[in-house]
Parts: C-alpha cells; sequence; structure tokens
C-alpha cells in the first residue's frame, strides 16, 4: 500500500517481506508435498497445534525470523474450494470459523494433510506474485526514499537502526521522547490535513537544533500515520432464522428466512429479507413489521424518505407496516443517507395467508441498524423480572422466551450484551429469579424453547465475535437444559403411567394420591429441570417406603425444600406440591420410563447424562475413549485423560461446521468433572515438579472451551520454562527466575481476566437484582461468585501450591503482591493498626485511614472503607474474595510470610507509613506527610498537616517571558522546573556524550505560559475563579466529596474548555513540524492543556497542602518532545533504593515505553544490581513479567510535565503531575516466550552492564545520587530525565 509519500522505509519492508516469504516457503518445502496453504496476516507468531475428532494431524510451528517491528502469524486454513462449496448462511458461517480458528484459538486450526494435495503450488505462485508486486514498489520508490532524515551522527553517539514499522502500544507513554532532526534539512512532511503550516517567522527559530553539539541524538526513522481506508460496504447484520410451523389443521412448513442488513459506502443501509420454503402455491406471505427508534421499545412507522417495496401498506394500527414479498422471496428497505439514523432496527413476523403467523426460532425477526446498546437489553430483560409491572408475576417459560427474543442483539452489543443475558439465567439457575409464577404453558413449548436457545447459545459460544463474549455465552450454557424431544410426551407420560395403575385422575375413579396429582398439574402447566429432580427423589421414596427420605433427598442432593415444591404453583392451583405420596412400589419401573422421558428434554447436566445424548455425534474413536474414561473416573490418571480428550473433542464442536449443544454440554460436563477432581487431589506428598505439571494440565483444561489470548500468551511463556528445550538446568536459580517469571505471568493473566469477568457481569445482576427484588447479600457477591465458579479456580490453588518452592530457589523477596493498590500509598497509607480482618468486619476508617496488618486471612473477608492496605503473614489466594476485591477498590494486598519480615511490620503499630512497591518489594516507611495526604481522608487537612512531619517546602518563584517557546540554552530557574534544567545540562555533558547515550531535544512553554493562556480566555478564566473559589470553600469545610467535584470541575474546565491563544498556534505549528510532523497544533495544546490540568489531581492537590505550599506558588512548565519508539524503558537508581547502599546501582527495565514502570503496572519488570566498581557482573533480581507493553502507534509527541514543585531537595514530587501523549499510545501483550531479555543471557547481561555504566556516568556530572528514565532503541540508549534522588 506504499505511495510516494509513505515508502521512507521501503527498503527494509520490502526486506522483511523477502525475509517472511522465505521463511515460509523453507518451512513449507521441508515438509512433506500435502503441506497446506498458509495465510499470512499482520499479527504476533501463533503456535499451531489441533486434534478434531481424534483423526492424526500434525503439530507445527511456523515462525518467520522478523524483527519486532514486522510480527507476522503463519496460519492453517481449510482450502479454498471447501468453503466456496458452501452457499448462503453456511458459506459464511464457515468462513467466519476458518477466519476466527487461524485468528486465534490457542492451539490453531485442525487441518488434514490429505484434504490439500494442491496447495503447495497455488502459495508458491502467491509467493512469487507478492515478490513481485513488492520489487516494483522498490523500484518506483526509489526517489521518495531518497528524502529520508540521514543525518549523520556525532563519533560519540553511533546512529541506531531506522525503526520500520510501528510496533502495537497503549495509553499515555511516560517519559519517552526522541529529538527532531540535527539540522532542519527538511524532512518529507507526513500529511495532516489538521495541521496548522507555520507562518515562516516561526519556522526557522534556533530551537529546531537546541541541543547543544556535545551531545546531540541520533535521528530516528519517523512513522507515518496510518492512511485512512477507503470506504466500503460493511455487513453490519447477517443471520438465518428456521420457522417451524403446523400441527393438528395446519399446513406442515419447515423454512427460514435469510437477514441481511448492508451498510454501503455512500452512507445508504438496506435491509433485505430472503424467505425460503415459507410460502406454498397460491397462497400469500407478507411481513408485518415496524421501525423501534434508538432509546424505545415502541413500534413505529418507518420515517419519511425510506424507500419501501410495492405492495408496503400501514396494517391499520398506525404501528405497524405490511410488505408482501416479491417473487424472488425477496423484500428489501433501503434507508437512503441522513434517513432513519436514529432507527435501532426493524421487528417483525412473517404472516402467511393473512392468518398464519410464522414466528422463527429466534422470536420475532429482528434486525438491528445500529450497533444495538447493552443497556436497552439489560432494561428490557430486567423489566421482564419487575414483580410491579407483572400482574402474576413471571415464570421461567417466559424468561427464556426473553433471551431468546435479544440473543442475536447481545452478539451485536459485544461482552456487556453478553454479560445481560448470562447474569439473567444464572440469577435464574440459583432461583433468585421466580420459576412458577404467571400463567401457564405446555410442556411442548418448554421443550422446543429450551431447545432453540441451548442450540443457539451453543452457537454463540462457538461464532462470537470476541472471546469475552464466546466465554460468557457458554457459562450461560451451563445453566440450562437440553431441551428438545416431544414435550407432550411429558404431559401424556403422566397421564399414561396413572391410567395403566389406576391412580385417580380428575373425577376419574381411582387410587387416591395426593403427591401424582399435584405433580400431575405441574407436569401440564409448568414442566422444568425440577421434574427429574423431584422423579429422583419419588423414587427413592419408592424403595424405601418412608416419605420423609423424599424431602430429605430433593434437599441432600439438589437443595429443594418443602417450601420450594409448595411454591410451585400450577396455574389455577395455590397449593403447589406438599403430597404426601402413597407407598406404590408397582410405580418403579413405569416411573423409571418416566424419567428417561424427562430427561430427554430437561436433562444433559452431568457428565453421563450429558454422554448419553452427545452419543454418535462425535468421531468415533473419542466417543470410545470417552467411554473408557467413564468407566474408570476414579482412577489416577482420570484427569489429565479429560482434558486431553477435551482437546480433540474441541475439533466437533468448535471447529466444524455444525455446533452440536449436545457435544458443547458434553464438554462443559467434562470441564466440571475435571475441577471437582483436581479440588479433590491432596497435594502434600507431591513435589515441586509434580505440581507444576498438573498446573500446566489445569491451564490447558481452561483453554480447551474458552479464549482467554493473554492466558494463552502466558501459558505459552510457562510452557517453554517447563518443558526440558529450554537450554537451563531444572532448579537452577537461573532456572527458577524464568519460571517464577513464567508463573508470575500466569497469574497476571488470570488476574486481569477474572477480574474483568467479576467487573462485566456484576452490573447487570445489580439492575436485574433490583427490579425482582433479590436477596441483596447475594447480589452484592454475584460477580466474586461467578469466579468462584469458574475453572479458573482451580488453576489459581494449583499455582499457589506450586509457587513457593519456585520463588525459594530464584532467591526471589518473601513479598506476594495480590493487589497494588492506589498510587497515593507511596505519598500516605495511613496508621498501622495490627488486628485480625475478620474481628472488625463492619467498621469504618474512612476518617482516618488505616494500614491493616492481619496474621490471618479467611480469603471470604470484607474490606472496611478507609482500609488502604492489607498485610497479612497467610498465603493469598489470588481469585479470592478478598483478593478480587482488593483489586476492585485499589487497596493494596500483599503477603509477608517471612517471620522475622513479619515482625518488623508490627514494629510500626501506630506509625503514618507511606507503602512503596519497588521492583518485588513491599517498602512500608515513616511518612513524612500527614494523614492530608490521603484522598480517602474525610477531614479537614489543616490540622494533620500541621502536626506531620512533612518537609515544608520553599518554591523558586515564576519568571515571566514572553516567549510561548523556550529552548534548553534559555531553562532558567523561575522560567522551567527541575526536569528541564537537567536535561539541559546532560545535553551539554562530554561525559554522556562518550558514553554514546544521547539526550532528546527539547522545547518548553514556560511557567508563565498557563496564565497567558487564561488571560486570553476570559470566559473559561471566570470559570476556572469559581471552581477555585467552590474548592476553596470544601476544603475549608472539610468536605472531601465537594472538594473533590470542585478539583473535577478545574481539571476538566482547563483541559476542554481554555481556547488557545491565536499567537501560540505558529510556535505549536513549528515544534509539531520539527518534531515529526504528524502533530496538529490543536493536538499538542490539547495535551499541553491536560498536563496544566494535572496540577489539580487530589493527590498533587493534598501534597501540596501537607507540604504547606499555596496553589498560587506552584507552577507549571511543559517540556516538548517527539516520543522515542523504545523497544526497552528503564529506571535506574544510583543508590539502592532498598537498602540505602551508594556503592550499588539498581535498575528496572521493560518491554516497550515506560509507563508500565513509572505507572507502577502488575507485574515484575526485569530488576538488577550492580556494584559501582569496573567490571562487576550486574546481578538479576526478577525477570520481567509486566504483561503490557506500550508503544506509540506511529510518530507523536509528548507533553511532559515541569512544576517547580518537583526534583527539589530532599522531595522528589514523582508522580505528582502527568505527562501526556499527542497520540495515544497503545496496548500490546507482550510474549515473553520469545523475549531476549528472559531468554538471551549473553545480550540481558551486556545491556544491564551498559545501564549501570550509565547511571555511574550521569551521577558523576550531576554530583549525587540521581534516579533516572531513559529507553533503549536497539544498542542506542536515551536518557529522557534525570533527579536528584531522595533517599
Amino acid at each position: 500500500n506504499a505511495t510516494p509519500r509513505r515508502c521512507r522505509a521501503v527498503r527494509t519492508v520490502a526486506a522483511h517481506r523477502t525475509e517472511l516469504f522465505a521463511g515460509v516457503r523453507r518451512s513449507i518445502d521441508a515438509r512433506d508435498p500435502c503441506a497446506p496453504r498458509v495465510r499470512v496476516t499482520s499479527h504476533e507468531p501463533r503456535r499451531i497445534d489441533r486434534r478434531k475428532g481424534g483423526q492424526r494431524t500434525e503439530r507445527i510451528t511456523l515462525m518467520s525470523a522478523m524483527s519486532s517491528s514486522m510480527a507476522a502469524r503463519v496460519a492453517f486454513a481449510p482450502a479454498a474450494s471447501r468453503v466456496a462449496s458452501k452457499s448462503g448462511k453456511k458459506q459464511r458461517a464457515a468462513a467466519r470459523r476458518a477466519g476466527r480458528t487461524a485468528r486465534g484459538a490457542h492451539r490453531g486450526l485442525v487441518v488434514r494433510a490429505s484434504d490439500l494435495d494442491d496447495e503447495l503450488a497455488a502459495i508458491n505462485a502467491a509467493i512469487e506474485a507478492l515478490k513481485a508486486e513488492n520489487d516494483a514498489m522498490l523500484a518506483s520508490s526509489l526517489d521518495s526514499v531518497a528524502t529520508v532524515v540521514e543525518t549523520p551522527p556525532p563519533t560519540a553517539a553511533p546512529t541506531p537502526p531506522p525503526q520500520t514499522a510501528a510496533p502495537p502500544a497503549a495509553p499515555a507513554a511516560p517519559e519517552t521522547a526522541v529529538p527532531p532532526p540535527a539540522a532542519p534539512p527538511s524532512p518529507e512532511p507526513v500529511p495532516n490535513p489538521a495541521a496548522v503550516p507555520a507562518p515562516e517567522a516561526a519556522a526557522s527559530p534556533e530551537w529546531l537544533n537546541p541541543t547543544p553539539a556535545a551531545a546531540p541524538a541520533a535521528p530516528i526513522a519517523r512513522v507515518a500515520p496510518p492512511a485512512a481506508a477507503p470506504a466500503s460496504e460493511k455487513v453490519r447484520f447477517d443471520e438465518y432464522a428456521k420457522v417451524d410451523f403446523g400441527g393438528h389443521d395446519r399446513v406442515e412448513t419447515h423454512g427460514g428466512v435469510h437477514m441481511l442488513c448492508v451498510e454501503h459506502p455512500d452512507g445508504s443501509k438496506s435491509v433485505t429479507l430472503t424467505q425460503n420454503d415459507l410460502l406454498p402455491a397460491g397462497g400469500s406471505l407478507e411481513w408485518h413489521w415496524a421501525c423501534v427508534m434508538d432509546g424505545s421499545d415502541e413500534w413505529c412507522l418507518p420515517p419519511p424518505g425510506a424507500v419501501l417495496p410495492g405492495g408496503t401498506n400501514d396494517a391499520g394500527d398506525g404501528k405497524a407496516s405490511r410488505t408482501p414479498f416479491g417473487g424472488d422471496g425477496k423484500i428489501v428497505v433501503q434507508f437512503p443517507r441522513g434517513v432513519g439514523d436514529d432507527v435501532a432496527r426493524l421487528v417483525g413476523i412473517v404472516v402467511r395467508n393473512n392468518s398464519d403467523w410464522l414466528h422463527a426460532d429466534v422470536g420475532d425477526l429482528t434486525i438491528p441498524l445500529m450497533t444495538p446498546n447493552s443497556n436497552g437489553i439489560l432494561k428490557a430483560l430486567a423489566a421482564g423480572e419487575n414483580k410491579k409491572n407483572q400482574e402474576h408475576g413471571t415464570n421461567l417459560y417466559n424468561r427464556f422466551c426473553r433471551i431468546n427474543d435479544k440473543l442475536s442483539e447481545s452478539q451485536q452489543a459485544g461482552p456487556a450484551g453478553a454479560a445481560a443475558i448470562f447474569a439473567t439465567l444464572r440469577l435464574s439457575a440459583v432461583r433468585q429469579l421466580g420459576w412458577y409464577a404467571g400463567g401457564n404453558y405446555q410442556g411442548k413449548d418448554m421443550a422446543h424453547m429450551q431447545k432453540v436457545i441451548c442450540e443457539r447459545m451453543a452457537r454463540a459460544s462457538a461464532t462470537a465475535e470476541d472471546g469475552t463474549s464466546r466465554q460468557l455465552y457458554r457459562a450461560a450454557l451451563g445453566t440450562l437444559p437440553r431441551g428438545g424431544g416431544n414435550g407432550d410426551d411429558i404431559r401424556l407420560g403422566i397421564l399414561q403411567l396413572m391410567r395403566e395403575n389406576n391412580i385417580k385422575e380428575g373425577h376419574r375413579p381411582g387410587i387416591e394420591d395426593p403427591f401424582i396429582a399435584q405433580w400431575h398439574q405441574k407436569l401440564h402447566s409448568n414442566t422444568t429441570v425440577d421434574d427429574i429432580y423431584i422423579c429422583e427423589a419419588y423414587l427413592h421414596f419408592l424403595h424405601t417406603g418412608n416419605w420423609d427420605d423424599f424431602w430429605t433427598h430433593l434437599w441432600d442432593n439438589h437443595g429443594l425444600t418443602r417450601e420450594d415444591l409448595a411454591g410451585m404453583k400450577a396455574g389455577w392451583r395455590t397449593d403447589g406440591i406438599t403430597g404426601p405420596g402413597n407407598h406404590l412400589p408397582q410405580l418403579i419401573n413405569p416411573m423409571k420410563h418416566f424419567y428417561w422421558i424427562l430427561r430427554i428434554t430437561h436433562g444433559g447436566g452431568n457428565m453421563d447424562s450429558a454422554m448419553d445424548f452427545a452419543r454418535g455425534k462425535m468421531p468415533e474413536d473419542v466417543q470410545n475413549d470417552i467411554y473408557d474414561l467413564l468407566a474408570n473416573r476414579d482412577e489416577y490418571w482420570a484427569p489429565n485423560k479429560i482434558v486431553e480428550l477435551r482437546e480433540r473433542l474441541s475439533g466437533t464442536w468448535r471447529y466444524g461446521d455444525v455446533t452440536n449443544r449436545d457435544v458443547v454440554l458434553l464438554d462443559i460436563a467434562m470441564e466440571k468433572f475435571y475441577r471437582q477432581k483436581i479440588e479433590g487431589l491432596d497435594l502434600t506428598e507431591w513435589d515441586y515438579d509434580a505440581r507444576l505439571g498438573q498446573l500446566e494440565m489445569s491451564i490447558r483444561n481452561v483453554l480447551v472451551g474458552q479464549d482467554f489470548d493473554r492466558l494463552v500468551t502466558a501459558y505459552d511463556f510457562f510452557r517453554k520454562a517447563n518443558g526440558g528445550e529450554n537450554g537451563l538446568t531444572r532448579w537452577s536459580p537461573e532456572w527458577a527466575k524464568v519460571m517464577d517469571a513464567a508463573l508470575e505471568s500466569v497469574s497476571l493473566a488470570m488476574e486481569h481476566l477474572m477480574d474483568q469477568l467479576c467487573e462485566l457481569v456484576q452490573h447487570p445482576a445489580d439492575v436485574i437484582g433490583e427490579q425482582a427484588e433479590c436477596d441483596p447479600a447475594y447480589i452484592t457477591n454475584f460477580g466474586e461468585e461467578v469466579v468462584r465458579g469458574h475453572s479458573m479456580f482451580a488453576v489459581s490453588r494449583m499455582l499457589s501450591e506450586s509457587r513457593p518452592g519456585v520463588r525459594q530457589a530464584a532467591g526471589r523477596s518473601p513479598w506476594d503482591v495480590a493487589a497494588l493498590g492506589s498510587p497515593q500509598l507511596a505519598s500516605y497509607a495511613g496508621v498501622v493498626t495490627v488486628t485480625e480482618l475478620a474481628d472488625v468486619q463492619g467498621a469504618d476508617y474512612s476518617a482516618a485511614p488505616v494500614v491493616i496488618l492481619s496474621a490471618k486471612l479467611g480469603g471470604l473477608e470484607d474490606i472496611p472503607p478507609g482500609v488502604a492496605a492489607v498485610l497479612t503473614a497467610a498465603p493469598v489466594d489470588l481469585l479470592s474474595h478478598i483478593a478480587i476485591r482488593a483489586r476492585q477498590t485499589g487497596v493494596l494486598l500483599a503477603a509477608m510470610p517471612d517471620p522475622a519480615g513479619w515482625e518488623a511490620l508490627v514494629a510500626r503499630a501506630g506509625q503514618g507509613v507511606k507503602i512503596e512497591v519497588v521492583g518485588e518489594e513491599v517498602k512500608v516507611s515513616e511518612s513524612e506527610l500527614g494523614a492530608a495526604a490521603a484522598s480517602s481522608s474525610s477531614s479537614s487537612s489543616g490540622a494533620a498537616s500541621s502536626s506531620s512531619g512533612a518537609p515544608k517546602l520553599t518554591l523558586v518563584p515564576k519568571a515571566d517571558t514572553a516567549d510561548w517557546l523556550v529552548t534548553p540554552d534559555k531553562y532558567a530557574p523561575g522560567v522551567v522546573g527541575g526536569k528541564s534544567s537537567s536535561l539541559a545540562k546532560l545535553g551539554v555533558s562530554p561525559a554522556i556524550a562518550s558514553f554514546g547515550a544521547a539526550v532528546p531535544a527539547s522545547t518548553a512553554l514556560p511557567f508563565n505560559a498557563f496564565e497567558k493562556a487564561l488571560a486570553a480566555d476570559p470566559a473559561t478564566n471566570a470559570s476556572v475563579t469559581a471552581a477555585l473559589s467552590a474548592l476553596a470553600a470544601a476544603d475549608a469545610a472539610g468536605d472531601a466529596s465537594a472538594r473533590r467535584a470542585a478539583l473535577d470541575a478545574m481539571r476538566s474546565t482547563i483541559a476542554y474548555d481554555l481556547k488557545m491563544p491565536d499567537d501560540l498556534v505558529a510556535p505549536l505549528a513549528a515544534a509539531a513540524t520539527a518534531y515529526g510532523g504528524t502533530c496538529a497544533p490543536a493536538e499538542v495544546y490539547q495535551a499541553v492543556k491536560k498536563v496544566w490540568a494535572s496540577k489539580w489531581n487530589e493527590r498533587a492537590f493534598l501534597s501540596r497542602k501537607a507540604c504547606g505550599v499555596s496553589d498560587d506558588s506552584l507552577h507549571m512548565a511543559t517540556l516538548l518532545m517527539e516520543v522515542v519508539p523504545a523497544e526497552h524503558a528503564f529506571v535506574l537508581h544510583t543508590a539502592n533504593p532498598l537498602t540505602g547502599n551508594a556503592g550499588e546501582v539498581f535498575g528496572e527495565v521493560c518491554v516497550g515505553l515506560g509507563e508500565a514502570l513509572v505507572g507502577n503496572e502488575p507485574g515484575s519488570a526485569l530488576s538488577f544490581t550492580a556494584a559501582k566498581t569496573p567490571g562487576a557482573v550486574p546481578i538479576v533480581k526478577s525477570l520481567p513479567s509486566k504483561p503490557i507493553a506500550h508503544r506509540a502507534p506511529y510518530t507523536t509527541m509528548i507533553a511532559r510535565s515541569d512544576s517547580n514543585g518537583e526534583d527539589l531537595e530532599g522531595f522528589a514530587g514523582a508522580g505528582l503531575y502527568d505527562s501526556v501523549t499527542v497520540v495515544p499510545t497503545e496496548e500490546q501483550v507482550v510474549s515473553y516466550a520469545d523475549e531476549p531479555l528472559v531468554w538471551d543471557d549473553a545480550r540481558r547481561t551486556r545491556l544491564m552492564s551498559r545501564l549501570a555504566e550509565l547511571a555511574v556516568a550521569v551521577e558523576a556530572e550531576m554530583g549525587c545520587p540521581q534516579d533516572i528514565e531513559g529507553c533503549v532503541v536497539g544498542e542506542h540508549i536515551y536518557v529522557l530525565q534525570s533527579r536528584n534522588q531522595v533517599l
């Protein structure tokens, strides 16, 4: 897709493509002639490993040797002929399934070499064509490439290799910047229509090359923003609805309707319905339909301007329309651009011969014209449960109907829509929602509806667009009975049983049996899965003869009480089922047959019955092996055999043409059985190797049925560490550090996924619970209970059992952090209070925050308000109730099992402390600030600050300057802060230049720039003045909520209302041109305003009060730089902050930009120490496991805070104020299975040694211990910041 404006890196692109294709060809040539066709996509390398239905397939890994800037994935795809042979919905479903498999299943796609004999020639031809295209592109672009900036570097700073493609990245990058070109040799400008051209006077100032010649930075090739994709046709909705109609005197009909909504490039939309086998010869077929507007559930006529098919008429009620199907069986409704933009969906029913209403299995035919709003779906589901809106309440059948109506919309709405479906069914399954109120229904209707939603839920669990939704639909399916069978057999079966055995029925004489008479009415009117349980209990009673045994069996096996059965109202009956039953042993055999009838419709929940229904729907060898497993389920090898069989079975339901509900229900039952077996294991006699092996199987079990991309990446890392081909000696310190990082990666992936799940399902549960008047205690913990019921909970236990031995072998810190807590803890956490957490349940510490030291934790405790941190001597399960709650509420939760370490913590009882997580350590020390630094404090901070030991700071006053932008030679006290000044000093340092490090060029908006901008905007100035008055009043009154509201208003006003002064446009345009040319002045100004606004974040405000600094004396300068496309970022402390050792450097390194480090994100960095003596070998303390790397999507700028309240003597103030990238950075999940920082010891040691030497050089230049931030690109190091270290 290269154009003359985007060819700066075309040589490297061409080389990468050639290398990629060569690698693919080598991999294929190394295999047999039946090697499958490959598809190359712009994703990371992924391992391909599949078995389908027990048939032999091969495990293949094709990974080309590519740079990180152009990673690609090679995935197997099914033969095109097989996809092309399908038609209609099947073709689209097959294509989606093929794409999804190649995209992300954790083991890849099922292929058989015998199916793909002719594919090798096709891929070779495709490669040659692409290479020819690439050669032509290269030849036509040589002139453009010549314009790339290629400034020769000075001898002191070698030129880093150009970055040819921006790696994926994420939120706000930290202090990561790159200089502009060393001279203004006019790099080819990157097109940016929004940019304001700089006038000549602003285009040539000396600050275009502000860094003095002593330490110029080597240039880095820039990456242009991606060009806007051309408009194309978008399929918004595509679904086929089956219609089965008939019975009695009606014409049997089995067909369907295909629904398609397309959004066209010109902005218009079209809806097409195509009927299939619904119209007998000589009849009429119409669609009775209406529009539903956004935010409403009411039907209405189509808007003016909509293009309707001929014959469309008002149905007579002023709301619905009637449209006949054409001779081709189609109806097409068109909405030109600008017409119907507020129409959310079309809804209707097919009507035949003006009398037969042909309801589809999906309910009403619903075609969304816009992405459905998950809140609308939740509102509809919750309203159906509102007892006040239901004259007689609602029942299970009505609930299933509502779920069926909303299922398609939920898939369009994404994870939030799926969560609404799941929460409704889960609350129903645990009987928080009623089953037996409302009207009656026939057994055949319930059987059909259960079958329909079970089938549709099974398809959704395999075909939903994202892994989170697939996971939720699968969990929802696990709450459902299978449905199907002939529901009338239930009604007729009980009647036949009664008549054949002379049981009284109505007025017909016979044996009196109150239980059978009552149950008979329920079976006629509202049969549910409870009937299976009732039948089991009745059979138990028939064997024992004791009616009390009926109730005991129901309670012990299914949790049903007498009250539950009495509440099972049967329509007009009011007494439910109370019994008693007569002992009629002659009913044992007839009742066993009736039990089988019930199981056909309502069964499928346990592994045996699920296998009965799934028999014949899978490959024979898999079926035989599952029966063998069932016969030997108590053998020691059974758990791991389950995992293997589930992997083989997955090809049948996950990647086949049909997703059979019985096979999916079997897989769910096997997954549950595996968890049951694992949780019953006694691991006390297991060595750590055995535990790690079982942990690997437990993770595999989780990954079979669900899509967890982050866990897949962590599992690849763990599997490599646990394998025998990683080049490390097992249980050596080096191996243990790698394994510890891998286990932490798994732990963090599970934390992320389960916290996300908990948060996602809790909201719909809250809404539905309120409407249905559910038990508040259950609803409060709904999300956490869902997590505890997940298969990952078993993995969590295995992880906890495996980590201690690994951490000990690795020499890691005894600290184990389950929740990081708030960044404010680094200033002030609270007063240390030693007590058992269980003993302070219901307490409230909001007025004075505390740090709880609890020697024991049960895991189910709640965290009282005002508790900032919980430290314990007991192990903490990362998925326990308290761990999830701590992460949700921003409370630090960490374990210190070492007795000496615990005693040191207890010794701080009554002390006001701050808590910092540094590397693998949790550093607890006395806070120099008072309670005013804790945002949770609701009292006025004045008294607290006066009695605290906070340093009283004197700030350098502001010195006004006429310039909007100043250059490093004008960085001076009163003009800019310490951050800018230290960069200017390092920029002219011969020592830094001789070391080979580069210091980025920069310009800065001085301290008085904000006041100048505010003065130029009177309206915003007035709003800021009003917000300041509100803030002062709230703070004086000690009203924390009002104070936060005033601070929020202040930040919002500055960040979004403050207008850019006219005379600032040109300087910012010139800066944008100098720093990459990709940012418009307005975008740069927006980032600057966010930096200015960060003065008013609550932590900074309270910190100023604690230090006696008035708001008027705090001024904010803003550094402007170009973001360096960092491969790795680092933070160096020239004196070890954990020990205070001034003779030792402590460093941390992460993948990508430094936000993962300075933002204190979960996981470990590469942390090391190095003595300052020449030739000292660095010591690795931990290897990296931070799951996310932040990267800039393309060349952009960063605005960095630089106040006069940071980098002061005895007060660093780090992290109080924000730095903001102009273009938000992006997140990329790090694949540590391939990360050199983990596996390349020589490269890692060389990097650590260079960083340690750099730290010593910077400290010598600055004259005291330093905190240094920077990044690495190739072999080149950039120093981005250095401040005096506060020990």
